[in-house]
């Protein structure tokens, strides 16, 4: 405390002498007790102790300081190569997350690279990082790094039973001693099989929201020092900015894809007015109008479902739902009941075969609405889907008036229906009569659809 050698006889009968346990000092009775000065800083003693009763001399307590001395340049010089490393290893980490960040690479790549660097950087046992889906409400492991194998997948963090405090609401890390008394039941029990004691918890904060958390673990009663904590926050703004790059980047994919196709379906609209101008010259403006509406908003239905599903699979089921919906109050007269229907499975197909098979199904009902029942006040158009060994199969039935060959041929929603399953589906289209039903049927294969 004083920094001066200190020289005891009979170190028991000493006041200030305080044995310290485990370490098996019972046989020892003078001791000799010189500081290890770093400047005006003492970073340790050196002990010098006897098991008889010894009187120490001036020479004993010069010649225990000057070995003091060296020690402590030894150790100061240690501990400041220890600790320039250390700064060395943080700064290098924080260079490859940078580049990582700035590079043209996958999210979760970067992700897996910062979770390396923190382990290497301060030594933790497991470092993971979850990101906030907002769907599950909750923070989901996206990437984790640790040093032990065969470590069961972390839990997800609900934001409805998060530990010590609301997450979403923090300003800064969590230093956690004992996770086995301060996390939730889940995570304590999955820690305690991972072996692990202490948490770092720290925020990734984009925009002023918490999108994410950065978990250090330790297998061993740890507490994490400012330094530390200061390079856990750098490396996590850091994710942050990753998070936020991936997101822009996605952004302008989602764009250009939307774009790409919304540039095609317009190919097709203008296509199919360009073959119905051909096909009939003398179909009128407002027949030819209002037939295009359909078609335009069964290419709407699907676009309207790829902004809801992320530009994911589209549920054919729920996009033809939509068509007829629209179609049927487009075109429904006054004086007429009709009643349509979907039924079958949800069945989730690409962007481009859920547009090919709205735009059939519109064409059929529009048919069948046009044709099927002229003379009658009401009718029935039934519309089924099934997935059957690989297989799209799509039947449309009305109880109308049925249809000839003739009329077949000369049907140019029929002749579109036909070459959107023969070119976009890879599939066969074919048209018969059972009993007092028609009823046309699409058969495509799942694997090109």
């Amino acid at each position: 405390m004083h920094q001066q050698a200190v020289a005891v006889s009979d170190a028991w009968s000493d006041t200030r002498f305080h044995q310290v346990p485990n370490t098996r000092e019972k046989p020892f009775r003078s001791l000799l007790a010189v500081p290890l000065r770093s400047g005006d800083r003492a970073i340790g003693a050196l002990n010098v102790q006897t098991h008889r009763l010894r009187h120490w001399t001036n020479g004993d307590i010069e010649f225990a300081t000057l070995i003091g001395d060296m020690v402590a340049g030894v150790l100061e010089r240690a501990l400041l190569f220890e600790q320039t490393e250390r700064r060395m290893q943080e700064l290098a980490a924080v260079s490859e997350v940078s580049k990582a960040v700035v590079a043209p690479a996958y999210l979760d790549e970067t992700l897996r690279l910062v979770a390396e660097m923190v382990l290497r950087a301060i030594s933790a046992r497991r470092c993971a990082l979850l990101l906030l889906d907002e769907t599950d409400n909750a923070y989901l492991p996206r990437a984790a790094s640790d040093r032990t194998s065969g470590i069961p997948p972390e839990p997800e963090w609900q934001l409805d039973n998060l530990p010590l405090l609301n997450i979403e609401a923090l300003a800064g890390p969590v230093a956690i001693s004992d996770v086995a008394t301060e996390l939730s039941p889940k995570l304590a029990a999955w820690a305690a099989r991972a072996g692990l004691t202490s948490l770092l918890v720290v925020p990734l904060v984009s925009r002023e929201r918490t999108v994410g958390l950065m978990n250090v673990w330790n297998d061993s009663p740890r507490d994490f020092g400012d330094q530390e904590i200061d390079l856990c926050t750098t490396l996590a703004n850091q994710v942050a900015l990753a998070i936020e790059n991936a997101h822009l980047v996605g952004n302008a994919t989602i764009v250009r894809e939307m774009n790409h196709r919304v540039k095609n379906n317009l190919q097709n609209i203008v296509m199919l007015l360009q073959l119905q101008l051909s096909e009939h010259p003398e179909v009128s403006a407002s027949e030819v109008l209002q037939q295009s509406i359909g078609r335009i908003m069964s290419i709407a239905a699907v676009h309207d479902a790829l902004s809801q599903e992320g530009l994911r699979l589209v549920d054919v089921k729920d996009t033809i739902q939509r068509v007829v919906s629209l179609t049927n109050a487009n075109m429904s007269r006054p004086d007429q009941q009709l009643t349509i229907a979907v039924d079958g499975e949800p069945i989730r197909l690409s962007s481009r075969a859920a547009t090919a098979v709205a735009l059939c199904v519109n064409e059929l009902v529009q048919n069948a609405m046009e044709h099927a029942f002229v003379g009658r006040s009401e009718g029935m158009i039934q519309i089924s889907l099934r997935e059957q060994k690989g297989k799209l199969t799509v039947d449309v039935r009305d109880n109308g008036l049925g249809f000839s060959a003739e009329a077949r041929d000369k049907s140019l929603g029929l002749r579109i229906v036909d070459t959107l399953v023969h070119d976009d589906l890879r599939g066969t289209f074919q048209m018969r009569r059972v009993g007092d039903s028609t009823i046309a049927t699409i058969e495509a294969p799942l694997s090109f659809a």
